[in-house]
């Protein structure tokens, strides 16, 4: 009787709690099933992606307003001008200078050492180019004075040059070797002699100076006609305008412009 009655009892309290259960359930199922009748809730819109900064690394700096880069200014530049190309002229030994002087010379008022300056009369030309247009100018010096009144008791005076530069119209030069003597020109119609070349020139002044006459008639036969000329007591003189030919006793080289 006793295990009956605890039978009956704890099946009594299993029915109690299984109705509260129940009762519970019934409770929360209206607002379960409402809440599955509604429509899910809108998911908030994911935010938009923030724009991508590339690496301070990958910019270029901007330059400031009004100045440009480097790299531009070389780009806009304007291409440098070839450099002119050059070449070297020779102007062969025995070439004839035309020469014409500005300024007269005298026997008697000229010294050694003298600055002397002619003009070409005519262009050097070698080959199909000038070297040395006309009008360029011949420089060079007094090499020797003789005054007619130590000369020979039969000869006047005598004047020697000598021309070391020849310089063209735009600066561009070239050193040379020529020159000339010239004595007195003689009475009876006789013309002063010209004697060429710078050695020759000197040669014939040491002859005159030491009034050696048979060593100056070795230097040609020129020297023997002025000594025939009877050029006593007269001086030795280049006048303006007058035109003399000289002789290149070396080459001379120019650089010019192709």
């Amino acid at each position: 009787m006793k295990g009956l009655s605890l039978s009956i009892a704890l099946m009594t309290a299993l029915g109690v709690f299984v109705g509260g259960c129940s009762s519970q359930q019934t409770v929360e199922s209206p607002a379960t099933d409402q809440a599955m009748m509604e429509p899910p809730a809108e998911a908030p819109a994911a935010p938009a992606p923030a724009p991508r900064t590339p690496a301070a690394s990958a910019v270029a700096p901007r330059p400031a307003t009004g100045s440009v880069p480097e790299e531009t200014r070389s780009q806009v530049r304007p291409p440098r001008p070839a450099e002119p190309e050059t070449i070297t002229v020779t102007v062969p030994a025995g070439t004839n200078l035309d020469l014409l002087f500005d300024t007269p010379l005298s026997s008697e008022t000229a010294q050694p050492g003298d600055q002397v300056t002619a003009r070409l009369k005519s262009s050097i030309t070698v080959g199909d180019r000038v070297a040395f247009p006309a009008d360029s100018e011949v420089r060079g010096t007094v090499a020797d004075v003789k005054p007619a009144s130590k000369g020979f008791k039969d000869t006047g005076g005598a004047i020697s040059v000598a021309f070391t530069k020849l310089v063209a119209p735009g600066g561009r030069s070239a050193t040379i070797a020529a020159g000339f003597t010239k004595v007195a020109e003689g009475s009876a119609g006789k013309k002063a002699a010209i004697i060429g070349g710078s050695v020759v020139g000197g040669a014939l002044l040491g002859k005159v100076l030491d009034k050696d006459e048979k060593g100056a008639a070795l230097i040609g036969g020129a020297i023997g006609t002025a000594v025939a000329g009877s050029t006593k007591g007269r001086e030795a003189v280049i006048k303006a305008g007058e035109e003399i030919p000289v002789a290149l006793e070396q080459s001379a080289r120019t650089t010019m412009t192709r």
